[in-house]
């Protein structure tokens, strides 16, 4: 059934009414007008004495004037078979009901990507970080409206990163989560035509996959449609409990933004009989609160991603039905999804990453740790900047294409770099550490070495449910030989003397190492640093069996130590003792007590 009235005028009537108080219709009526106009606030008051919600009633005093009060009985108050709120814009009105559940959406709120909201994604100086996940259905990809007012776009990508605004084009920077991007990388040394095949396949078999769903996907809601596709959209090596630490990282950041729920509200204001009748009236599915939320995190109860976001829209949809849509509360929800979706989104793209960057590893390293998904390693080029070393999160698929990458060394900051800046990194990365590198360039080029040291072990020992000293103690040893490699390595250069042709000689190496299909020779330099290299593997390997073999041998010392602890031994003799004389004695054999008598006698607690 439709209704006329907008459902926050249910809990201010309820300040009016609670505990069966009544009131008359011009006071109802007046309560209204901070949020509508007088003919909206009276036609919402008969609206909802038509419908049975208020009823009339003799009032007390001399007048005995007809007063309005709730219906005091739950059963009385008029239900329907679905939510009699939209979905999306969460107002009255002719809905249609979802064909899977009982929420309800109006057909021109519906979003065509249910992934993507239908209002403006909010943004301002105090927050500048845009999140383009969560750009508006209903606008252009390049759309850069606030939520309240229009202003100039922050370039900037990532929350948690520190991208360098002057070298990214502010008409192009945002990475937009849609078809154009891919988290499967396109490495460098790709063809460009198998590039194009792969392309064109996917496109063709995505459209194919929308043209057969779009009819029947759209009878269903944003919630609905987002679970069909939550085993889909998950990292395939994520289980429930790493699954669940995950989104308590984030949800400890980000939930803070929501000040009061509907059930904080409703348990600070009202009495049971008043909340029942709330809710009966206004909400359909279950009355999600933020602590009910986080109680779910902490029994680890999400397999997916999707199961919290669909949590988080239903907490929306329930603030805005009962604060209103154009309420504080609901605007924060927004703030809330923002935030979170994002994280999502960087989840899904390298859950490692994301946990390592999180977890307050003991190490600052924690960038240098394998993850379970390859990374690709190129050296990307920003303007001002040298050729910086960094790993692929993903990769455009416009033209022109854009790589997504992550730097190593200091805040490990986030951008998006054209393809004609990208390039591959070699095998020798010792030729890249020269005694004119900044600091910065230096401890970026030693993180990479632990990198790619660190690489050769399994990411198993580095995962989540790995032994954290175990991956630490590899960190250890890989940074003490990257710091030996790095301080031989300038000594042996400042002790040449530098000639012009040598930056050039070695550019033009790296170009024909890169674009030619006849290898070049190798250097006699490159071949003992690649022997070096195998060395300091092996023994960093061997290193580590030796750890765990002193571990297994210092479990069974301390084993034995146990056991030893426990047993008695004899007063005499100190062999294994069998049997006490007294509290302060004990024997292996009746001929150790005869020769121990004489001393033991003045000291004995047992009368002979």
């Amino acid at each position: 059934m439709a209704s006329d009235f907008p459902p926050s005028a249910i809990r201010i009537w309820m300040h009016k009414l609670k505990k069966g108080v009544g009131q008359p219709a011009t006071v109802l009526e007046r309560s209204l007008l901070n949020f509508m106009s007088a003919e909206a606030a009276s036609s919402s008051v008969k609206n909802a004495t038509e419908r049975g919600i208020l009823l009339p009633r003799a009032g007390g005093g001399k007048t005995k004037r007809l007063v309005l009060t709730f219906c005091q009985k739950v059963s009385r108050l008029p239900s329907s078979s679905s939510d009699p709120y939209c979905f999306e814009c969460h107002l009255p009105g002719v809905l249609k009901k979802c064909i899977s559940c009982d929420r309800s959406f109006h057909e021109t709120c519906q979003r065509q990507d249910p992934e993507k909201p239908n209002y403006s994604v909010p943004s301002d100086k105090g927050q500048p970080y845009r999140f383009p996940v969560n750009e508006p259905d209903n606008q252009p990809l390049n759309n850069t409206q606030n939520l309240e007012t229009p202003r100039t776009p922050t370039p900037l990508l990532d929350h948690n990163s520190n991208i360098n605004q002057t070298s990214l084009d502010t008409t192009d920077f945002l990475k937009h989560e849609n078809i154009e991007w891919d988290d499967d990388v396109f490495f460098v040394s790709e063809q460009k035509g198998v590039r194009q095949r792969k392309l064109a396949r996917i496109k063709d078999e995505l459209q194919s996959s929308l043209d057969s769903d779009e009819g029947s996907d759209l009878e269903r809601c944003t919630h609905c449609r987002l679970l069909a596709l939550a085993a889909l959209h998950n990292p395939p090596q994520l289980d429930k409990q790493e699954l669940c630490c995950l989104l308590k990282y984030s949800w400890d950041k980000h939930y803070s933004w929501i000040s009061m729920d509907v059930t904080k509200y409703m348990a600070k204001h009202w009495n049971e009989r008043d909340k029942a009748l709330v809710k009966r009236i206004l909400f359909k599915t279950k009355m999600l609160g933020l602590g009910d939320i986080e109680r779910n995190i902490k029994a680890e109860k999400y397999t997916y991603l999707t199961e919290f976001l669909v949590d988080l829209l239903d907490l929306q949809h329930n603030i805005a039905v009962f604060f209103g849509p154009k309420s504080v509360e609901y605007n924060a929800t927004k703030w809330l999804l923002r935030d979170v979706t994002h994280d999502i989104r960087e989840i899904r793209r390298c859950p490692d990453c994301y946990r390592y960057s999180n977890e307050g590893s003991l190490s600052d390293l924690w960038f240098a740790k394998p993850c379970l998904q390859r990374h690709e390693l190129v050296f990307a080029k920003q303007a001002g900047s040298p050729p910086w070393p960094a790993k692929v999160m993903s990769v455009s698929k416009r033209q022109p294409i854009k790589y997504d990458v992550r730097f190593f060394g200091g805040t490990h900051s986030r951008a998006l770099i054209s393809e004609r800046d990208i390039t591959p990194i070699e095998s020798d990365i010792q030729s890249h550490i020269k005694p004119r590198n900044s600091r910065a360039l230096s401890a970026a080029l030693r993180e990479l070495q632990c990198h790619l040291m660190l690489s050769h072990y399994s990411a198993s020992l580095f995962g989540f449910h790995a032994d954290p000293t175990v991956a630490e103690n590899l960190i250890k040893v890989a940074v003490s030989h990257c710091s030996e490699s790095t301080e031989t390595s300038a000594s042996v250069k400042r002790g040449r003397p530098s000639t012009p042709a040598t930056p050039g000689a070695a550019k033009k190496r790296r170009f024909n190492n890169t674009t030619s299909d006849t290898p070049s020779p190798v250097p006699i330099r490159g071949i003992a640093d690649s022997v070096a290299y195998d060395n300091l593997t092996a023994e960093i390997l061997q290193a580590h069996e030796n750890l765990l073999k002193c571990r297994r041998e210092l479990s069974d010392t301390q084993r034995k130590l146990e056991a030893v602890k426990r047993k008695q031994w004899c007063y005499h003799c100190l062999e294994e003792a069998v049997f006490n004389c007294c509290f302060t004695a004990s024997y292996c054999s009746v001929e150790c007590q005869r020769r121990d008598k004489r001393r033991h006698q003045a000291t004995c607690k047992v009368a002979h």
